[in-house]
């Protein structure tokens, strides 16, 4: 799941939540985001409180940062899976380069053809699963 935050530009980098108390906002800073929606911006938090800020607030010192959440120990389980082509790929071509390469009868051809199929299949689904890892990080 992606949010966004807001927090402070300047060090230290803490994140920022606006309360409403009777009226008047007040900012309070966190360790922990507040979440906003995707299709929150800087322009739409200055329109939503403009004139609710004293005239020295100043957007300015804020920004939105872009967060993705992942539940507890399903990145492990997912880069496990995405890893088993990968795997499936090198046991095949450790077994393709361990059989000589010239078939001696009809059915080693045959079993040889199927390995050639195999492997190809693992290829698309390896090139997959390594474009997915790459972008995970």
């Amino acid at each position: 799941m992606k949010f966004k935050a807001l927090r402070k530009k300047e060090e230290p980098k803490e994140f920022v939540e606006i309360q409403d108390f009777g009226g008047m906002n007040v900012v309070f800073t966190s360790e922990l985001p507040n979440p906003q929606p995707m299709t929150a911006t800087m322009d739409l938090m200055k329109q939503v409180y403009e004139g609710k800020f004293p005239p020295d607030f100043n957007f300015d010192d804020y920004e939105l940062v872009e967060f993705e959440m992942y539940e507890a120990d399903t990145v492990g389980a997912d880069i496990r899976n995405k890893l088993s082509p990968p795997k499936n790929l090198v046991a095949m071509l450790e077994v393709f380069f361990t059989e000589p390469f010239e078939p001696r009868s009809d059915l080693q051809r045959m079993k040889q053809n199927d390995l050639i199929r195999f492997i190809k299949k693992e290829m698309i689904q390896t090139k997959e699963s390594v474009k997915y890892l790459a972008d995970l990080l």
